[in-house]
């Protein structure tokens, strides 16, 4: 289940936004708001789906809650990233969908991570885990500055009055 178009369907954006304040299960957080869209998807999407995220993501900015998009399927959008994924960064096409997604989801550029699914693939494909691990390994660090400033406030709060 994902965040569908109708207001009725899929993931509800109240339910998301609550996550993102702290109302879930004790001992979680949410340290990063990540979403996941298929390239080959995003012209087929309407407006109603990205009024959702947009609602979600304006929240999460809010709350200073670092936003990444994979963006998925970057090799069933692209004929010359299918052919070797080595080149999805020298790809028009994907550097277009990149914008593209930017703009509907209003996340800047630099944030959206092309990646791609393991599907037919009968072994590990080391193409496919280079793109993934590098966008991980973006995200980690911003997830983890937002863990440090939280826990900077609330140590501030705690802190004992000397007198």
């Amino acid at each position: 289940m994902g965040a569908e178009a109708e207001a009725k369907a899929g993931v509800n954006t109240q339910d998301i936004i609550s996550a993102l304040k702290g109302h879930m299960k004790e001992g979680y957080k949410m340290h990063c708001l990540v979403n996941v869209i298929a390239a080959d998807k995003i012209s087929l999407m309407n407006n109603k789906y990205f009024n959702k995220w947009k609602t979600i993501r304006e929240t999460a900015s809010s709350m200073g809650i670092p936003q990444v998009v994979f963006m998925t399927r970057a090799d069933c959008d692209c004929k010359i990233t299918e052919e070797n994924l080595q080149n999805i960064y020298k790809s028009k096409k994907i550097r277009d969908k990149i914008i593209q997604c930017s703009h509907l989801l209003g996340v800047p550029v630099n944030l959206v991570f092309p990646v791609v699914n393991y599907h037919q693939e009968t072994d590990v494909n080391t193409d496919i885990n280079c793109l993934m691990l590098d966008a991980l390994k973006n995200i980690v660090p911003w997830a983890n500055d937002y863990v440090k400033k939280c826990s900077n406030k609330q140590n501030s709060h705690q802190q004992p009055k000397i007198e």
